[in-house]
């Protein structure tokens, strides 16, 4: 049996996180899910075992230094398959005898793809292509499929779910109810807002700020966004505007965080931007901890120039638990809400990412409709 040549190329390691062997898990985290699901061993197969009717040849292209923002213990356990992706005649090499193509945020130079004329389909984790060149692939009749990223859809939820809850004041009426404080003002709260009378701005327009933008618009929201590239189709699909980022600050009621943390973006929202917004708008980050000064974020939270904000990501992770932040969020008035870091719901989206990925090549393995093609 003739070996089939799949190419993974991931600088972060999702493709292959959710189909590492059981046992490879740490004892923490599969303590975490036999408590949560006893028959999680069940739902989380391996590579092997999905593909135990097939000889495989898995290659893994990988930068060296950027993979170690990703999941580095899973890189040093797959040190047989890697490949090293910093020589652009590597990529080339290796994809050229690919017969499935497996990426997740790569850019495939249309060159490198024309050469690959062994190719059975590409399979991009996400819905972000914007590094495939579909009109090569459609050139040469390659299937590509798009998978939805699980991961990202739930951090997406959870902004949602903590914007309408600062908006719907929640933690203040939580507050008012718990210390019985509402029997001369029931049937009112203080500072309730109107979704619809509200815009939202989305600080890059990736696969987070796309559900959130559907959300939005289904609140009738007026919604703006700020990306390096415009998405004029996407901006038709959504009934959405792209703004210079100055104004984006500026117009915003809400504003949402969903840019990817590199060293371009590090420290990117700083003092002047947090001074550009309006004084009642609310601030989400959703995204990472170190694209804003959280310094700067803080005092204007405790000196009341901006009007809230609702975080999940820190500088410092785990928040150092005498970080002035917690205090904020305690007391109420400063309409602070902060999670752990928790959306993602990992390592639960970890497998169905993985999942969605692989089920995808063994579909088109067995000659049955591949989901997701673009």
């Amino acid at each position: 049996m003739t070996a089939i040549k799949i190419v993974v190329w991931d600088n972060i390691g999702n493709v292959l996180l959710g189909v590492r062997p059981w046992e490879e898990w740490s004892p923490r985290i599969l303590e975490r899910l036999r408590r949560e699901q006893p028959e999680a061993a069940a739902r989380a197969p391996s590579f092997a075992e999905i593909f135990r009717d097939y000889e495989i040849e898995l290659t893994w292209l990988y930068d060296p230094v950027k993979s170690q923002l990703g999941f580095r213990e899973l890189f040093a356990l797959n040190g047989a398959i890697l490949r090293d992706a910093t020589e652009p005649a590597t990529v080339a090499a290796t994809i050229r005898e690919a017969e499935f193509l497996i990426l997740h945020k790569e850019t495939v130079a249309p060159d490198v793809l024309r050469a690959a004329t062994g190719l059975r389909l590409i399979q991009h984790l996400g819905q972000d292509i914007r590094g495939v060149p579909l009109d090569v692939a459609r050139e040469m009749g390659v299937p590509v499929a798009a998978v939805p990223l699980t991961n990202y859809l739930v951090v997406a939820e959870q902004a949602w779910a903590m914007i309408l809850g600062q908006l719907k004041r929640l933690p203040q009426q939580r507050a008012q109810m718990a210390a019985r404080a509402y029997t001369n003002s029931w049937g009112y709260a203080p500072g309730l807002r109107y979704v619809a009378d509200l815009s939202l701005g989305l600080l890059g327009l990736g696969e987070i700020a796309r559900p959130l933008a559907r959300y939005a618009r289904a609140f009738d929201m007026r919604v703006r966004y700020w990306d390096r590239v415009r998405f004029p189709e996407l901006e038709a699909e959504y009934g959405i505007e792209w703004v210079e980022w100055d104004e984006l600050f500026r117009a915003s009621d809400v504003l949402s965080v969903q840019l990817a943390l590199n060293p371009q973006t590090e420290g990117i929202i700083g003092v002047r931007e947090i001074g550009l917004l309006k004084p009642d708008v609310l601030f989400v980050n959703t995204a990472r901890g170190k694209l804003v000064d959280q310094a700067a974020l803080t005092a204007a939270l405790r000196e009341r120039r901006i009007g809230g904000a609702a975080l999940e990501v820190f500088a410092e992770e785990p928040l150092p638990t005498d970080d002035p932040l917690l205090d904020l969020h305690v007391d109420p008035s400063y309409n602070v809400t902060l999670t752990p870091h928790s959306s993602s719901i990992a390592p639960w989206t970890w497998f169905r990412d993985s999942q969605a990925v692989w089920y995808n090549v063994l579909r088109s393995l067995r000659g049955e409709q591949v989901k997701w093609v673009v």
